[in-house]
């Protein structure tokens, strides 16, 4: 009888302490239900800030690139604007050159009419000049 006693008041808290745990694992399951509960709104919420960072990174990525598009074209026409004043310059400075060589030309054919032994001298020491200049290296 006193076993069956031991086993009865065995059993009776092996119940209890049953029942005990179950209500400890419910309550757990509860907190972390709870704990997920309260955790959805701030994932919702970070998830709704990435998304508004990724947006604003896209449009700075934007801008920053029409910013890029426009300094290059910027450049480009400052570099052309450049290239035609520079070969609108070596177009006038040609046609001066041009000029002052049929001047030239023209005077030094007059003063060969004049002076057409003069003329030779200057033409031969020119020559020898020149010549002297090649030789000497």
């Amino acid at each position: 009888m006193d076993q069956q006693r031991d086993q009865s008041a065995m059993s009776d808290s092996a119940a209890k302490v049953g029942e005990k745990v179950g209500n400890v694992a419910a309550q757990a399951q509860g907190s972390v239900q709870d704990a997920i509960d309260r955790g959805k709104p701030m994932l919702n919420e970070l998830q709704a800030k990435a998304g508004e960072a990724m947006g604003q990174a896209t449009d700075m990525a934007r801008k920053a690139s029409s910013a890029g598009v426009q300094a290059v074209n910027q450049a480009s026409d400052a570099v052309q604007g450049a290239a035609r004043q520079v070969s609108g310059q070596a177009s006038q400075a040609a046609s001066k050159v041009y000029e002052q060589s049929a001047w030239a030309g023209g005077h030094i054919t007059r003063y060969t009419a004049e002076q057409p032994l003069t003329a030779l001298l200057i033409a031969a020491a020119i020559g020898y000049g020149i010549a002297y200049l090649i030789h000497r290296q």
